[in-house]
């Protein structure tokens, strides 16, 4: 093609600044993708969004399409899509004026691709399908994680009649998955986890396009004095996020006393944006310090001695994860953590899952700095061979470019 294809990127939350897993993704795709492509940007904005952020994705599109998120308006749409048995989550993320200024643009200057960021914004694509059926374009949807079986977690989790919203949910984000709301011509995930779940679970017959996650190594790197640390176990993350909320209450409440009946001066520091009250009140036991939000997430990183990711819900792949690894921590991290990353487990992090051999684990690596350093050493060189964003994005860049020749995946 003469021209530069152009190329329309969804997400519900604004990608700038990369300050959570979900942005962090999508940062890094849209100033990758705006190299090659040009990029029309239409995003959902859950929060005000800094001069600074505007300028930035300003710079890195053609269009930039904000609406800002109107939390009355999605819960009486989830509440009917519920009743009338559609997904919660894509009804959830419509907004009808978005729709129409992306409708617009699709007649005056036709998308040649259109890139769904996660199933919540596959509404706006079927919208495009639907109404201007003789303007076609290809369809990337990046399920990043398979989100119906985080719902079905939820639901086998749960009590009560959140078991059944949950339940419905997890069955309903199922066939969006499989392509039955909108069809896609190429599908990613974020790991070989997710894509073996996607098989087992969703379609035998498709095997989707893995495009991870990397890590920024500059802004993340090890302490210049590792040695120097004192006893901080670190938990970092978005905290109203229920698996985070959940690991840190666990951590905190069941696994800490046992830590610190060996390490009486061991330290739980939790660390992250709007932590919800039953995170709160964690601060109220002994060793453990709710930090709360930070300006720079590394800066806590390089003076602890060991992080942490209990999570027993863990979809994808996580960042938290490969963040303290390329820190050069010891990470000691539960099995459903683990799996979405490319790792050795007792090289490169160490898997625990009971409350006991976690805090044995957690207590091993205070107790020998030489082990945490080697285990630590060995994580940043797993994240440097493995976890660096421009090769992690070259097949995102690539699949958008074939999608024009190929046939649909």
């Amino acid at each position: 093609m003469d021209r530069r294809q152009r190329v329309l990127m969804l997400t519900h939350r604004v990608p700038c600044p990369p300050d959570r897993g979900d942005r962090i993704r999508a940062y890094h795709q849209l100033r990758a993708l705006s190299g090659w492509f040009d990029v029309t940007l239409a995003a959902i904005a859950d929060e005000p969004v800094a001069d600074a952020s505007l300028a930035e994705l300003d710079s890195l599109t053609t269009n930039l399409l904000l609406v800002r998120a109107r939390p009355l308006r999605r819960r009486a749409a989830a509440a009917h899509a519920m009743i009338t048995g559609r997904a919660i989550t894509p009804a959830a993320m419509l907004d009808r004026s978005l729709v129409k200024r992306l409708i617009t643009l699709h007649r005056e200057q036709p998308f040649d691709t259109v890139l769904t960021y996660c199933t919540g914004m596959i509404g706006y694509t079927r919208a495009l399908r639907d109404a201007l059926p003789d303007k076609p374009f290809r369809h990337v949807l990046d399920l990043v994680d398979v989100d119906s079986l985080k719902w079905l977690r939820y639901a086998q989790s749960t009590r009560g009649p959140m078991r059944l919203v949950y339940a419905a949910e997890a069955r309903r984000l199922r066939a969006v998955e499989a392509g039955q709301f909108v069809p896609f011509d190429v599908l990613t995930v974020i790991s070989e986890h997710e894509a073996r779940e996607y098989q087992t679970k969703i379609n035998p017959r498709l095997c989707p396009h893995v495009v991870p996650n990397g890590v920024d190594l500059e802004r993340f790197s090890p302490a210049t004095s590792p040695d120097a640390n004192e006893p901080v176990i670190i938990f970092t993350g978005v905290m109203s996020y229920k698996p985070n909320v959940d690991a840190v209450t666990w951590f905190a409440r069941r696994v800490m006393p046992r830590v610190r009946a060996a390490v009486p001066e061991a330290c739980f520091e939790i660390v992250g944006k709007s932590p919800s009250p039953a995170v709160q009140v964690l601060g109220e036991l002994p060793g453990v310090r709710v930090v709360g939000p930070v300006a720079q997430t590394a800066d806590y990183l390089r003076r602890s001695a060991v992080a942490v990711a209990p999570m027993s819900i863990a979809p994808g792949l996580q960042n938290k994860v490969l963040e303290a690894m390329a820190c050069g921590l010891a990470v000691v991290c539960s099995s459903a953590a683990a799996s979405g990353i490319d790792a050795v487990a007792g090289r490169d992090l160490i898997v625990a899952d009971t409350e006991s051999d976690t805090a044995a684990q957690c207590v091993r690596l205070l107790m020998h700095p030489g082990c945490r350093a080697e285990v630590g050493g060995h994580a940043r060189r797993r994240v440097l061979e493995r976890y660096r964003w421009d090769h992690a994005l070259a097949p995102m860049q690539n699949l958008i470019q074939r999608a024009h020749t190929h046939a649909p995946a």
